[in-house]
C-alpha cells in the first residue's frame, strides 16, 4: 500500500495546477493560493485507497411452472371480448373521423350546439368560439379513448 504525505499531496496538487493554469491567459487565469504546512512533526500520512473487492457471482436455479391451458370456454370468452373491444375502438375512430370534418361556420349562426339533460332541460348555442372549444375538447377525449382502447386489445 502506498502512503503519500501532505507534503508531496501538495506537490502534486501544485504541479497538476500549473499544467492547467499554462493553457490559460494571465487575465483570465484564477487567483489560487495554497497554503502548505512543512513541519515534519505534523506529518499525516493519508494512504492509498484499496481496490475494489471483486463481485461474486451467484445462480439461483428457478424451476419453470408449467403454464396451464385455457379451457375452451375461457378461450370462447377471450374471443367475445376482444371482439366488443374491437367494435369499440371501430366506433370512436369514426367518431373522431367525423368530428374532424365538422366544419364552423364563418358567420357564426350556421353550427350550433344543442345539449339535454335526462329532465329536457336544453342548451343551445351558436357562438363559434364556444363550438370550436367543446369540438376540440370532444377531439382529446375521443383521442385519449382511442388510445386507452388501443392498449386493451392484446392477445
Amino acid at each position: 500500500m502506498k502512503r503519500m504525505t501532505n507534503k508531496n499531496l501538495a506537490r502534486k496538487v501544485v504541479s497538476e495546477e500549473k499544467d492547467i493554469l499554462t493553457n490559460v491567459k494571465e487575465s483570465e487565469a484564477p487567483v489560487l493560493s495554497i497554503v502548505t504546512d512543512e513541519t515534519e512533526a505534523e506529518k499525516e500520512e493519508i494512504p492509498a485507497p484499496e481496490p475494489a473487492s471483486k463481485p461474486v457471482a451467484t445462480m439461483t436455479i428457478v424451476e419453470k411452472e408449467e403454464v396451464r391451458k385455457p379451457t375452451l370456454e375461457e378461450k370462447i370468452q377471450r374471443v367475445e371480448d376482444l371482439t366488443l373491444l374491437i367494435d369499440r375502438y371501430r366506433a370512436l375512430a369514426e367518431s373522431r373521423r367525423k368530428l374532424q370534418t365538422f366544419q364552423i361556420g364563418a358567420d357564426s349562426l350556421s353550427s350550433t350546439i344543442l345539449l339535454r339533460d335526462a329532465a329536457g332541460n336544453e342548451f343551445r348555442t351558436s357562438n363559434s368560439s364556444v363550438i370550436t372549444t367543446v369540438i376540440d375538447e370532444m377531439k382529446r377525449t375521443l383521442d385519449s379513448k382511442v388510445r386507452e382502447v388501443e392498449t386493451l386489445i392484446n392477445f
